[in-house]
């Protein structure tokens, strides 16, 4: 077993970050020369913040069940070090009095506490539930693209701003119960997140909290059946009682991940069969394969990059490697979807591909307690908009003039700015 490399406190000339715009560029590619240096791999999320990188796909799997690895450090015995995860929500610049807000949700806690801030959401995210929003999701998807021809009279559809975002955020809105006027909010402070806007995070970020008390104490008075009523209740909740930071949190996170992840898996999905007419036409053809192509999609350029940082609870040995007790460790994702020893022919897109062993074929929702709460919905809003808009335009191609460079089809960048596509 080989020693473990003793802790530095600043990143040494030629070690991987985290940030390097290479990386950020095309994750799929970097990644996947990570996960051919070994199954443990340090790199660097910041210059003074080491990191262990887990990159295969039956490695990150394993390591998403194992209780080794936390979500908080709270959930270490006597841990009295600084908490990791500052790194990341110092980053973000937020103001003090927000960030209380930024580390409380299902996705920072481990059980007991994960259970109940998630129990408190969970029954809005039924697949009964979700299954039974298919008729509005329909309909939202046909209203959408009726407007947008009409703004659109030279036949190029903008369908990224103009078709996927509007669609994402007004299905999680609606299922959230954010109403129409203050759904801009969320979604100014979904962007600069996105873009790691500092100064524009110091003004967007108190808004969206301010907006999210408002409305659950909006609940309290008035309650309605959404997600919003559902954790204002939760407050006075015997099982799934929740502080007001954990209840703010959750609702920052369903909505954030509702809109923005779906909308980018729509994006991505489009990107990749306009870039693909094998694989478009091969669909339109046989429309049943929609639900395993939408897998496919999630699989070959899923939104996700990697899942939140984990901490090690304890001294581990994890595949040959030593990772310290309150060493930060990431499970990513995009590695692990294209990784060969799961996959033949991994950067292949296949709508055809099918998994054999009862998986979905992929872990781009993650894996283990903290697997997506929204997957199914996701994927029902992903289905129903390809399947209105190839229904609709059987003829679809990218505008003229229009290309697709490799660099942006993800598993590569977090987002396809424009996607212009000639009906």
């Amino acid at each position: 077993m080989p020693n473990p490399p003793a802790p530095l406190t600043t990143r040494p000339p030629g070690e991987l970050y985290l940030l390097d715009h290479d990386l950020k560029a095309d994750p799929a590619a970097g990644y996947g020369k990570v996960r051919e240096q070994g199954p443990v791999v340090r790199g660097w999320l910041t210059e003074t913040q080491p990191v262990w990188l887990v990159t295969r796909y039956d490695d990150v799997r394993e390591g998403l069940r194992d209780s080794r690895f936390v979500s908080s450090p709270d959930a270490i015995e006597g841990h009295t070090g600084e908490d990791p995860r500052r790194t990341l929500v110092d980053m973000l610049n937020l103001p003090v009095e927000v960030q209380k807000y930024f580390l409380v949700s299902a996705l920072d806690t481990d059980p007991p506490d994960h259970t109940r801030v998630r129990g408190a959401v969970g029954r809005a995210f039924s697949a009964r539930r979700m299954q039974a929003l298919r008729p509005r999701v329909e309909q939202v998807a046909a209203e959408i693209l009726d407007d947008l021809h009409r703004r659109s009279p030279d036949g190029v559809l903008e369908l990224v701003d103009g078709y996927a975002y509007p669609l994402a955020i007004t299905v999680v809105c609606e299922l959230a119960g954010v109403p129409e006027e203050d759904r801009a909010v969320f979604r100014r402070w979904g962007d600069d997140i996105l873009v790691m806007e500092p100064e524009r995070l110091r003004k967007s970020s108190p808004a969206v909290v301010d907006t999210v008390l408002r409305l659950l104490d909006e609940r309290r008075r008035e309650p309605a059946d959404d997600v919003l009523s559902a954790l204002a209740a939760a407050r006075d909740h015997a099982e799934y009682r929740l502080t007001e930071e954990e209840a703010v949190a959750m609702v920052l996170n369903v909505v954030m991940a509702g809109y923005d992840n779906t909308a980018q898996l729509l994006v991505n999905s489009l990107a990749a069969l306009l870039t693909h007419p094998d694989q478009l036409k091969l669909l339109q053809a046989e429309p049943e394969l929609m639900p395993g192509a939408v897998q496919e999609f999630v699989r070959w350029c899923g939104p996700d990059i990697m899942v939140r940082m984990r901490i090690a609870a304890e001294d581990t040995e994890f595949h040959g490697t030593t990772i310290r007790r309150g060493d930060c460790v990431q499970f990513v994702l995009v590695s692990a979807n294209r990784d060969p020893r799961r996959y033949d022919d991994p950067d292949r897109l296949d709508i055809t591909r099918r998994p054999t062993d009862g998986t979905e074929g992929h872990i781009g929702f993650g894996h283990g307690i903290h697997y997506c709460v929204g997957a199914t919905l996701a994927r029902i809003q992903c289905e129903i908009a390809l399947h209105t808009l190839l229904h609709r335009h059987p003829g679809l191609r990218l505008a003229d003039g229009a290309s697709m460079a490799r660099t942006v089809i993800p598993g590569t960048p977090p987002r396809l700015p424009r996607l212009p596509a000639q009906v």
